[in-house]
C-alpha cells in the first residue's frame, strides 16, 4: 500500500466513523412549531389549553420523559397540565408519555384559572427521550394575566 493509498483509507475510514456516530447521536423527536408559547388573558378569564406539540422523527417507538426546570406561576393561579397520554392536578415534577410510535405526534399542555389575580409566570420543562436523555428541548410557556 502505498503512502498516498493509505492517506485516502485514513480520510475515508474518519469520514464513515464521524458520518455514523452523526447519525447515532440525532434526537429521536422534534418541535412542531415553536418552543416557547407566550399567552395574555385578563384576569378575570382563564386559559383553557396552551399547548406544544411534538413528533417521533426516529423510525421506532420512543417514550419521552420531562421534567419541570422551574415555574415561576403566582401560587394563586389554579394551574393543571396535561401530557401525551395524561393529564394531571397542578404543575408535577416530572412524567413519562405513553408511547409515541413512529411519526406519532405528542404534546404538553398548561391550564391557568388565574383567580382573578393579576400576575405573570413562566413554566419550562425539559423533554427527552428515555433512551437518550443527552439529546433534550426545553418548552416553555409564559403566562401573562392582566
Amino acid at each position: 500500500m502505498t503512502h498516498k493509498t493509505s492517506w485516502y483509507f485514513i480520510l475515508i475510514f474518519s469520514f464513515i466513523c464521524t458520518v455514523a456516530a452523526h447519525a447515532q447521536n440525532r434526537s429521536t423527536f422534534i418541535v412542531q412549531g415553536d418552543s416557547v408559547k407566550k399567552e395574555i388573558i385578563g384576569h378575570t378569564a382563564y386559559l383553557e389549553n396552551s399547548k406544544i406539540t411534538v413528533v417521533n422523527t426516529s423510525g421506532k417507538p420512543i417514550y419521552l420523559e420531562w421534567e419541570t426546570i422551574s415555574n415561576t406561576f403566582p401560587l394563586a393561579w389554579d394551574c393543571s397540565m396535561c401530557q401525551h397520554g395524561k393529564c394531571q392536578i397542578g404543575i408535577p415534577k416530572g412524567s413519562v408519555f405513553k408511547k409515541l410510535d413512529p411519526g406519532q405526534e405528542g404534546f404538553i399542555a398548561i391550564h391557568v384559572l388565574p383567580e382573578q389575580h393579576s400576575g405573570a409566570g413562566c413554566v419550562k420543562f425539559k423533554l427527552y427521550d428515555k433512551e437518550h436523555p443527552e439529546f433534550y428541548k426545553v418548552l416553555t410557556f409564559s403566562v401573562k394575566v392582566l
